[in-house]
């Protein structure tokens, strides 16, 4: 996916930096909101996984990393190895220094509790929510919130007044990100409809407002797919 020339709209390159996961002030938000749950450890990088201690190996032992012989062995085969103290799963360029010892046994102590189940599937989890895990309608709401644009330096209406986007286009962006769009949330504060006129013309049956009419009803869901 390219970013576009100079005269590109802003949109697309700001839709790339988020499939990167890059843009806030440290490190990356999709990275820092995905980890992996080990069972028997077959399928996840010991040094590039966030797998223990809440971020990769190779983030917390930058200096180990760049020494290891092997920077994409798996858990299990290190395990197998011997991830203790002396053991035979390091396996480094050179000879350590000693102050570099005392980093492997630092590491080597935060994997001691770590106890690998080997009929059990290693798989992904999702922080901002473990129970439904990733969905698009889940990073959304995450992104639009006002605390992450401020993280990523991102004005909420950068990239809606472009040349090359249609005016009526822009102009329904710029309503939709102010909540000014006449939904009937709105239309009740603004006392144009009674509040018991507030349910969604769908069949939800829950109250207009723009987030569910653009974002959550399952029922226009259907219908943005077909206009698409």
């Amino acid at each position: 996916m390219k970013e576009g020339g100079r005269d590109s709209s802003t949109w697309w390159p700001m839709v790339s930096s988020i499939r990167r996961g890059v843009g806030l002030s440290e490190g990356s938000w999709f990275e820092d909101n995905l980890c992996r749950v080990v069972g028997g450890g077959g399928s996840t990088f010991f040094w590039s996984d966030n797998w223990v201690g809440g971020t990769p190996l190779r983030v917390q032992f930058p200096r180990l990393f760049d020494l290891a012989e092997n920077k994409w062995v798996i858990v299990q085969d290190m395990e197998r190895s011997g991830w203790g103290g002396g053991g035979g799963a390091w396996l480094w360029r050179r000879r350590l220094l000693a102050w570099e010892e005392e980093t492997v046994s630092e590491c080597a102590s935060l994997l001691h509790d770590v106890v690998l189940q080997d009929n059990t599937i290693d798989r992904w989890r999702w922080s901002l929510d473990p129970i439904h895990d990733y969905s698009v309608k889940g990073v959304y709401t995450y992104l639009s919130t006002a605390d992450v644009l401020e993280d990523l330096g991102v004005s909420v209406f950068e990239g809606v007044w472009q040349k090359q986007v249609p005016l009526k286009v822009s102009v329904f962006a710029w309503r939709l990100l102010r909540n000014r769009l006449p939904t009937k949330d709105n239309l009740i504060r603004r006392r144009i409809i009674q509040h018991d006129n507030d349910l969604y013309i769908g069949e939800c049956s829950l109250g207009e407002t723009a987030d569910h009419l653009l974002f959550r009803c399952d029922y226009f869901d259907m219908v943005w797919y077909r206009i698409y």
